[in-house]
């Protein structure tokens, strides 16, 4: 019982060190003034990051310079301004152009102002203007739409760029002035500003449903983003200016329900108000303030971390089904079919409940007899636990 025990235990933080495979690094600082409501969109292989403003005292100083970032080659480039200065701009990327819009400017107030964004032509061009003005909405993409809306009101509004129009597609989730957000699966997650109830909105449903709590303490302009099938959140401020300023991460699994804290703790400095861009695998962010205006760029990056060997164990086995109900097919890689191979599934209690040896490239597993629920599903050689992957019975 005590070494059944202690294999689980093995296999679960083997699971939960998804997260440790990744690392900060800090990248050539942004080249801009530093400052704080930047804003940042994806194209490509690249990021895009500009505009924002700075603000103390009598002194507020809007930009509206607008640069890419280059992971390859760790370098800044000089694009277009954006057509005028603006903080707190939203956007989102549909196909490889990027969107952006919305927000405050010094010289114009609150505006509508909606924008495309051309990386190859390097040119700005006017769209339909958003349905919401001023700065603190969220914004993201999914199948081909962007969406905007939730910072000063319930309204959460689609774009399409095929016929350059906006329209409301729901209002069941409370406005917050600089929530966070990230998009798993096609679906998005939305954490209101103060707040640990967390959102998921399913676009092709309309339905908004709550999911587990956010377990780090309520925050305003934290940062959000999703990678490797994880959502993040972390960041932020409990009231405006250090010392209230964080630096905490939390990550989220959408097949759990189930939040954690990240096993690298953040090395930079205190902030808030940060964009963040995945490209890849790889997540990118930098600037905000704690009081002080910054200008450091920062990545979150797995292809540091792992190594050729690493990596070829993580797809060292393909399960499907997943979810299942009756049986899961494994499909394991043949260079480690002469390892003395056995396949061990475990309930998240700690209880094994299948063991089978493996000696060919294609097992299957009936699961029928299980009851619904989430398993980890381990492949061991001897004793050594070579990957560990989650499956849904239902």
């Amino acid at each position: 019982m005590k070494k059944s025990i202690l294999v689980f235990f093995i296999i679960l933080t083997s699971f939960q060190g998804f997260c440790d495979a990744f690392v900060w690094n800090v990248k050539t600082g942004y080249p801009g003034v530093g400052r704080h409501r930047s804003s940042g969109i994806g194209i490509g292989k690249k990021v895009y990051y500009g505009l924002g403003h700075v603000s103390s005292g009598a002194v507020n100083v809007g930009f509206q310079d607008w640069w890419e970032y280059d992971p390859a080659t760790n370098s800044w480039s000089q694009k277009a301004n954006y057509p005028h200065q603006s903080h707190g701009a939203v956007g989102f990327t549909i196909g490889n152009k990027g969107y952006m819009g919305s927000g405050d400017s010094e010289t114009l107030g609150a505006v509508t102002d909606f924008y495309e964004f051309d990386p190859i032509a390097n040119t700005w061009t006017a769209k339909a203007p958003c349905p919401l003005s001023n700065d603190g909405h969220v914004s993201f993409a999914i199948n081909g739409l962007g969406y905007l809306g939730l910072g000063n009101a319930s309204q959460l509004y689609s774009y399409n760029p095929t016929t350059n129009s906006w329209s409301l597609v729901t209002t069941a989730m409370p406005g917050s002035w600089h929530g966070a957000s990230f998009v798993l699966n096609n679906k998005a997650y939305y954490l209101p500003s103060y707040s640990t109830t967390l959102y998921m909105f399913d676009p092709a449903t309309n339905t908004v449903t709550t999911k587990a709590p956010f377990i780090g303490v309520g925050r305003i302009a934290a940062a959000g983003f999703s990678v490797r099938g994880q959502g993040y959140i972390g960041l932020g401020t409990t009231a405006f200016d250090s010392p209230n300023d964080l630096k905490d991460f939390y990550f989220y699994d959408p097949i759990l329900n189930m939040w954690d804290t990240i096993p690298k703790s953040f090395p930079g400095v205190r902030r808030h108000f940060v964009p963040c861009i995945t490209i890849g695998d790889n997540v990118y962010f930098g600037t905000g303030t704690n009081g002080t205006n910054l200008a450091d760029f920062w990545a979150y990056e797995w292809k540091v971390a792992v190594g050729i060997n690493e990596y070829s164990q993580t797809n060292s086995i393909s399960i499907f089904p997943n979810p299942t109900s009756d049986f899961i097919n494994l499909k394991i890689n043949e260079t480690y079919i002469d390892k003395f191979l056995t396949i061990k599934i475990h309930s998240l209690d700690g209880k094994e409940v299948i063991t089978e040896n493996v000696t060919e490239v294609n097992h299957s597993i009936p699961v029928s007899s299980l009851p619904k629920g989430v398993y980890l599903v381990s492949l061991l050689s001897k004793q050594d636990i070579i990957t560990t992957k989650k499956i849904i019975i239902n």
